[in-house]
């Protein structure tokens, strides 16, 4: 019975890790169009929004590789974005 529910375990972990794995190839296309919209707005004369932009960008591009190093640090499976 033991064996039944590990490898339904398993499969459900691999199942979150591939969603997981989309959704940070998403955030990451939406950092890319965030920090070059502050661009743009630095360009065009608005420092402080692009400043927020930029910065708003970076943070959405490393959170993927904070909650990976948490979830690595909890001993939870972690993402595989490469893949």
């Amino acid at each position: 019975m033991h064996h039944v529910i590990l490898a339904q375990s398993s499969s459900l972990d691999g199942a979150l890790s591939q969603g997981l794995g989309i959704i940070a190839k998403f955030l990451y296309i939406i950092a890319v169009i965030v920090i070059a919209h502050g661009g743009w707005q630095v360009r065009s004369g608005n420092a402080d929004m692009g400043k927020m932009s930029i910065v708003g960008g970076l943070l959405l591009g490393l959170s993927v590789l904070i909650a990976q190093a948490l979830f690595s640090a909890g001993g939870m499976p972690t993402i595989s974005v490469g893949q």
